[in-house]
């Protein structure tokens, strides 16, 4: 089937790893096709923060639910990521036609780097790309989502993941210093609830994958890097079960219950050491089709 789609242009995770350190080197730039929304710059040298408007204050509401009201002869997909979710759309839009027996049109804003701040900020009424992307969630029957804490830093509780990647243990990523990174994710949360009005809709949160396990091992810095990656998986939960969201934990799957395994050993980490497989994609989207 001619999937209707918007593919994701991006920088490597290496603006991920420099930024927020999450993964190790940089790779080669994937498919660059233009796509309405969130759009990559050039990588540059080091991150230029991005004023973070504060967290919504409205209450917790229930997620919209997923009944037989949902559209029987199209649906549309729109995956929210930095580049850990690379691939993932393709996989989840043929999963969903294949279970469902719809049609999907995937619109993918995955772009390396991104940030819940960033998203944040698209969807702020005055902003010049917002509408592109509050059109595309408006008309969403399914988003999965998952942005990083790069920009979601509240300067009494710094979070600083960087000795994870200097063989050091890290300045401090405790869970306090990832309750604005959860606020944040709160905030975007509420937004789509609000976009889409009500009307049914599948919402899937996720968190990301360490690929990292074996550095960590032979640095000594195990233990203490483990806590940073448990603490911001532990951050994007509470900001989707805020909204009755199911969580998919990748880092729980492909790293198992202690996270001690190693993705790459499974297959599920391409040769440049960072990003997922389609192996690894297909496995997320069967573990969310099965949610």
């Amino acid at each position: 089937m001619n999937r209707p789609r918007s593919a994701h242009p991006g920088w490597s995770l290496s603006v991920y790893i420099l930024c927020l350190a999450l993964l190790l080197a940089a790779c080669s730039q994937e498919v660059a096709v233009t796509q309405p929304g969130i759009t990559a710059s050039p990588p540059a040298a080091g991150p230029t923060p991005t004023p973070i408007p504060p967290p919504s204050t409205a209450a917790p509401t229930p997620a919209v639910s997923e009944s037989s009201q949902m559209p029987q002869a199209e649906w549309h997909l729109v995956v929210v990521g930095d580049s850990s979710l690379w691939g993932l759309g393709e996989a989840f839009a043929s999963q969903i036609e294949g279970d469902i027996g719809v049609e999907v049109t995937l619109t993918d804003y995955t772009v390396g780097g991104l940030s819940a701040g960033r998203v944040l900020e698209e969807l702020q009424p005055e902003t010049r790309l917002a509408k592109a992307l509050a059109d595309s969630l408006r008309e969403a029957d399914v988003v999965v989502m998952f942005v990083n804490p790069l920009e979601s830093v509240d300067p009494a509780k710094p979070l600083n993941l960087s000795g994870c990647f200097a063989s050091q243990p890290p300045a401090s990523c405790a869970a306090e210093t990832f309750e604005q990174y959860s606020a944040d994710m709160k905030a975007i949360w509420a937004r789509i609830l609000e976009l889409r009005g009500g009307q049914p809709t599948i919402l899937r949160a996720t968190d990301i994958y360490n690929p990292l396990v074996s550095p960590w091992n032979e640095g000594g810095i195990f233990e203490a890097c483990t806590e940073c990656w448990e603490s911001l998986s532990h951050a994007a939960r509470l900001a989707a079960e805020a909204y009755n969201i199911p969580f998919l934990s990748r880092y729980d799957a492909f790293n198992g219950m202690n996270h001690e395994e190693d993705p790459r050993e499974k297959g599920y980490i391409r040769s440049d050491g960072e990003h997922p497989t389609e192996l690894a994609s297909q496995v997320t989207a069967e573990m969310l089709s099965r949610m």
